[in-house]
């Protein structure tokens, strides 16, 4: 899935001035294109643009032709993403993991090959795959056995989700992930990166990979890093590119290196 943002433009419905204005950007299939900047500069907007999830004004163009002559059903199965709002579905784990391929959800190899990609092992360890002895969703009212429910932490709903956006992962053509790692550790946080970087380059597949990212010291081995900013994007470019140019993006590189040196 190759796309290509030409004079690309967005405004919210009742809203009075553009979300997003004069987009330029070209992904060749197999890229990895990481998007970074400040809050409320328009990176998650311009991602489900992308995506063809909002109409928009300027050219929008997937393999050539615009996006809009697609069947959006069509576009949307080769699609997975992980946006920040993920939801948390009162399913047991083999349900919340297995909804991010339907067609799948019996497919125990596919939905335990999710959950570890994902990180979500030590939630299987807790809950169980069924919710046997505590559960994500509730027990039955008719069983006569007092409802209980899983306490997850933050972090573990979100490796829940990031397990549910994989489990469509290798069939996709454009994977997207918003802010994928916000609540893990240093530690997992290195290894879904390290997921995340190969989902280009897997079983010889070309598929393009997204993602939104605060931690500049994920995003360094990115095909490409764009920098948004008030609805536009400021400068694109390799890690070393964007070093050299010493513009907005090795401004907030040096910023974020100086705080951890500190």
């Amino acid at each position: 899935m190759g796309l290509v943002a030409q004079d690309l433009s967005f405004r919210y419905p009742g809203a009075d001035k553009n979300v997003l204005r004069g987009i330029n950007l070209t992904i060749p299939p197999g890229t990895t294109l990481a998007i970074v900047g400040v809050n409320g500069g328009g990176k998650t907007t311009l991602v489900k643009v992308l995506m063809g999830l909002y109409d928009h004004q300027g050219s929008l163009l997937l393999n050539g032709q615009p996006i809009a002559s697609y069947d959006p059903a069509t576009v949307h199965k080769r699609t997975s993403c992980l946006f920040q709002d993920f939801s948390k579905y009162s399913f047991t784990l083999r349900e919340n993991i297995g909804i991010g391929n339907v067609g799948r959800m019996e497919d125990e190899a596919a939905i335990k090959e999710a959950i570890e990609r994902g990180g979500a092992t030590a939630v299987l360890d807790k809950v169980g795959m069924e919710g046997r002895e505590t559960s994500i969703r509730p027990k039955s009212h008719h069983s006569g056995v007092p409802e209980q429910r899983a306490s997850l932490s933050g972090g573990q709903w979100q490796r829940v989700a990031l397990g549910r956006a994989f489990m469509r992962a290798n069939e996709a053509d454009l994977v997207v992930f918003d802010e994928p790692s916000a609540s893990l550790d240093p530690r997992a946080e290195a290894q879904l990166f390290e997921r995340i970087h190969s989902l280009s380059h897997q079983h010889g597949r070309r598929s393009s990979t997204i993602f939104i990212s605060h931690r500049l010291s994920t995003v360094k081995r990115a095909d490409q890093i764009a920098v948004v900013e008030d609805g536009t994007i400021l400068e694109c470019g390799t890690h070393a590119e964007l070093m050299a140019k010493e513009g907005r993006y090795s401004e907030l590189f040096r910023l974020q290196k100086a705080g951890f040196e500190d």
